[in-house]
Parts: structure tokens; C-alpha cells; sequence
């Protein structure tokens, strides 16, 4: 449904496209890209932009770090584009490294690994919207803990290569050492290792894994189910793709956000004069049929606290 929908928002570049006037904006994104680069474009619709008339965009969707997305950020700082869009850190990172001139605009989870220090005044040619992510994996690791009490064995799937992957591992450590839950941690160097990773995990016999976004929410969360592992994670895709459960942002809301902040950068708006903001709007997500699946029956209590259930 929304990669119809999204084509049917895209159509035909026309002619007109190439007149003057045109405003062009970048995009690059690590970690599953599709649902990202989707809610982004319609955030930009509802700021008042008709790609092909108004807006057209250079898309470069990476899977994860490493030489590919540095060139493809050195790409986009050769296009001259009005502003680029980077989504999670390793982008923004890459990006940064790209250009200090052309206006980003950065949608991820921690401003401190952007070496942004100013949030009301953001330094250099970046400003963006965050979400809390370590704060709300950790409470996501507190919900799992009031579905399975039994818990005392917990599994961390992190990204290594993305520098987001230490404060996310100090916040959850803060959460388990305040339930009485010990961490197993496994770094995967590539999405190709992490069905090792989980096999790993499952010796030790956690209960259960929280996944980082940018190691790939698709592929973690099918071979999650495959592998008969209760999975956990912050962004709703993974509950969508087969996930147990997510406590996350509400995504819809931050790409809006994100949307009216390009839309002050490509009126002339100086990235410095765009407060830096963080997301409010939070949402837990519960995957009935994941649950029957792993023979997790789900109290009444739990469930009445659910923002939404996927049957």
C-alpha cells in the first residue's frame, strides 16, 4: 500500500522540473529507508510542495556505513542541492564530513553525536529533530520486563557502526541494572552477521533482544520470528514487519516536523536560527499475532496500556 502510494506521489518527472526556480533537495538515509523517505514526502506536501513542480529530490538511500555512504554524501555535496535531508547519525556524520556549506537538516536520536552542543542555536550549517531514543529504549525495555517478569537475561543487537550504538548501550544498562536484568551484547559487523548475532544471543538464552534501527528493521525482525525470538525495538516498522513490540516516536509527527524545518531552509532561513527539537509525541506498539506465535500470551493490564495492537 504505501510503496503504490508513494509512487503515485512521486509520478513522472515532467519538463518543468528543470526550469528555474526549482528548489532541490537531498536526501540520505542509512537503515531501512522506505518508510523514512515516505512520511518525509508527505511532510513536505503538507508544507506546501508538489514534487516535480516546486520540488525535486536526489535520493540516496544507504544500508549501512562505510565507503558507500561517504560517497554518496560527497555526491550530494557536489549537486549544489538547496538543503539535504540526512536520516540517523551515521548520515548525518557522513554528511558533515561532505559539506560545511550546504543547509542540512537532520532527523536521528541523539544531538550530542552530531557534534551539535547548541540546540536553540545550532552551530554550523545543521539544525533537525530528534527523538529520545535511548531514553524510550529503555522503557521499552521496562515494558517488556512487565510482560515477561520472569525475565533475567536480556540480549542488545547494536550497530557498531553507528555511533548512536554507545549511548543507546549506556541508557539501557542504567534500566536493566535498576530491574535486575543482565545484558548480553552482540556488535554484528554487517547485516549478513546478524542471524549469527541472534544464534549467539539464543545460547545464552536471553528472553528476549532489543534491535537497533540502523542495523535493518526488516531483516532483524523476520529473522526475530524465524529464529523464535521475542524482539523488541523503538520504531513502529519493526512491529509492521513482524516484531514483538516497540516504544518509539511517532514518526508521522517527526517528518512533519522535519518537513516545516526544510521548508524555513530552502525560504533562506539560516540553520542557526532553527531550534533544534525533540519529538513529544510517543507510541507502544504490540504484534498479536508475533506474540501467538512465540506462545506469549499478553496480560489484559499490558495490553489496555497499547497505543495500537497489529492483529
Amino acid at each position: 500500500m504505501r510503496r503504490r502510494h508513494l509512487l503515485a506521489l512521486a509520478g513522472a518527472l515532467p519538463l518543468s522540473a528543470r526550469a528555474q526556480g526549482m528548489k532541490r533537495v537531498g536526501f540520505l538515509v542509512t537503515g531501512d529507508p522506505e518508510p523514512t523517505w515516505f512520511l518525509f514526502r508527505k511532510g513536505m506536501v503538507e508544507a506546501g510542495y508538489v514534487e516535480g513542480r516546486t520540488v525535486t529530490y536526489e535520493y540516496r538511500p544507504v544500508a549501512t556505513p562505510g565507503p558507500r555512504l561517504d560517497a554518496a554524501a560527497a555526491e550530494l555535496a557536489r549537486l549544489k542541492v538547496d538543503v539535504i535531508v540526512t536520516i540517523l547519525t551515521p548520515a548525518i556524520a557522513a554528511m558533515r564530513r561532505a559539506t560545511s556549506s550546504v543547509p542540512i537538516a537532520w532527523m536521528g536520536a541523539d544531538p550530542e553525536t552530531t557534534g551539535i552542543r547548541n540546540l536553540s542555536r545550532p552551530e554550523g550549517n545543521v539544525t533537525g529533530v530528534y527523538s529520545p531514543s535511548s531514553t524510550l529504549a529503555g522503557k521499552a525495555l521496562q515494558l517488556f520486563h512487565e510482560m515477561r517478569p520472569e525475565t533475567r537475561l536480556f540480549g542488545l543487537l547494536l550497530n557498531p557502526g553507528d555511533p548512536f550504538h554507545l549511548p543507546l548501550q549506556r541508557d539501557i544498562e542504567t534500566v536493566a541494572r535498576a530491574e535486575k536484568i543482565d545484558l548480553v551484547i552482540e556488535l554484528p559487523k554487517s547485516r549478513d552477521d546478524i542471524g549469527a548475532s541472534f544464534d549467539a544471543l539464543i545460547k545464552r538464552g536471553v528472553a528476549g533482544v532489543l534491535v537497533q534501527p540502523s542495523l535493518g528493521l526488516e531483516i532483524a525482525a523476520r529473522l526475530a520470528l524465524e529464529k523464535r525470538v521475542p524482539a523488541i525495538s523503538f520504531r513502529r516498522e519493526f512491529v509492521e514487519a513482524g516484531g514483538l513490540m516497540s516504544y518509539a516516536t511517532d514518526y508521522a509527527d517527526l517528518t512533519r516536523i522535519l518537513g516545516r524545518q526544510v521548508d524555513q531552509l530552502l525560504k533562506g532561513v539560516s540553520p542557526s536560527d532553527i531550534p533544534v527539537q525533540q519529538s513529544t509525541r510517543f507510541e507502544m506498539i504490540v504484534n498479536r499475532k508475533t506474540a501467538a506465535a512465540l506462545g506469549i500470551a499478553l496480560p489484559p493490564t499490558f495490553l489496555a496500556r497499547t497505543d495500537e495492537v497489529i492483529e
